[in-house]
């Protein structure tokens, strides 16, 4: 795990230069599951060469990017994938993050990542049971999900789309992980746009039981705040600017959701971050979690530093932990 004196002393600099601190990048669009609120994937699309992709890297390297979230479609249809880990984790103390179905994952897999050092795993599992709207539950994944407990030796985190379906069984969802070595979080329903879907106390108390995610407690308060529709708190969307997503095409958006915006990503240069670095239209009622913490812990630094300093430092912790895990 990649988080050393060297990352954080860089990850500091990202609060006052123009350059991009973190990176979501599509790997490929193609998926192997159709789920009724995503519109994040293109069935048989074609698997982007792992050359085009090492060259992607390459460029985002250049610009300052230090954490990557890999994800598709469905990355684990990449055979390429453990490989382009490889090269991430290459180029400087980076950290990397595969998001995935898990309905993929195999020791083989497993053992690749492994010995890429891969950082995170995310793994999208919204219920107990298949529901009509995703078919990403325990009943469907649990064999991978005990395969990650056994062999994996990066950190995953079990991360669930919260909406009225799944709000019905979370607790039950959390008891039936309750001995598993892992992490949890939520991603929050939305809209086309991206703009929150949901809105009730009931997802309020939920969030209050179990937290958003860990460490950003800023915009876990804002996001409670949404919830009963009040969009009234100020921030600025550092989409395109701190944080980039990089489509299949290699084009740069503001995020996955604002696909307006395009540019190539081998004509982005420090000059046309710095004009992303502005307000944007969509900002109220925006859910997009990644773009959102970002934002927030690079935007305003000081109202987020002690989240900032929590998460380097649990990161730290669990990088020096011994691992009771094998891959043999």
């Amino acid at each position: 795990m990649a988080v050393d004196l060297r990352f954080v002393a860089a990850g500091a600099k990202r609060v006052f230069d123009s350059r991009p601190m973190y990176a979501q990048f599509v790997v490929t669009d193609d998926c192997n599951l159709n789920c009724a609120y995503c519109t994040e994937y293109t069935p048989g699309a074609p698997i982007v060469p792992l050359k085009q992709l090492k060259e992607r890297i390459d460029k985002l390297d250049e610009l300052g990017v230090m954490v990557y979230d890999l994800f598709g479609g469905e990355p684990l249809l990449h055979p390429g994938l453990a490989e382009l880990v490889h090269h991430i984790k290459s180029k400087r103390s980076n950290l990397v993050t595969v998001i995935t179905n898990g309905f993929l994952l195999t020791d083989n897999i497993i053992r690749d990542l492994n010995d890429a050092n891969l950082d995170f795993m995310q793994v999208s599992v919204d219920s107990v049971a298949p529901t009509a709207a995703s078919p990403k539950s325990l009943k469907s994944v649990l064999p991978r999900l005990q395969l990650l407990a056994k062999r994996a030796r990066f950190q995953v985190e079990i991360q669930t789309v919260l909406n009225d379906e799944t709000c019905q069984t979370y607790d039950q969802f959390r008891e039936m992980l309750k001995d598993f070595p892992f992490a949890f979080g939520f991603s929050i329903m939305h809209a086309p746009g991206g703009h929150i879907a949901i809105r009730g106390e009931k997802f309020i108390d939920l969030l209050n039981k179990h937290g958003v995610f860990e460490g950003v407690n800023y915009y876990g308060e804002h996001l409670k705040e949404m919830l009963v529709g009040d969009f009234s708190r100020p921030w600025k969307c550092l989409g395109g600017f701190k944080y980039l997503y990089v489509n299949a095409k290699g084009e740069v958006q503001w995020c996955a959701q604002q696909r307006h915006y395009a540019r190539p990503l081998e004509e982005v240069n420090l000059a046309e971050l710095r004009r992303n670095n502005c307000h944007k239209a969509c900002e109220s009622g925006c859910s997009q979690n990644c773009v959102r913490m970002v934002s927030q812990m690079l935007g305003e630094p000081l109202k987020t530093m002690g989240a900032s300093l929590r998460i380097a430092l649990d990161m730290r912790k669990q990088a020096r932990a011994p691992s009771s895990r094998t891959d043999s």
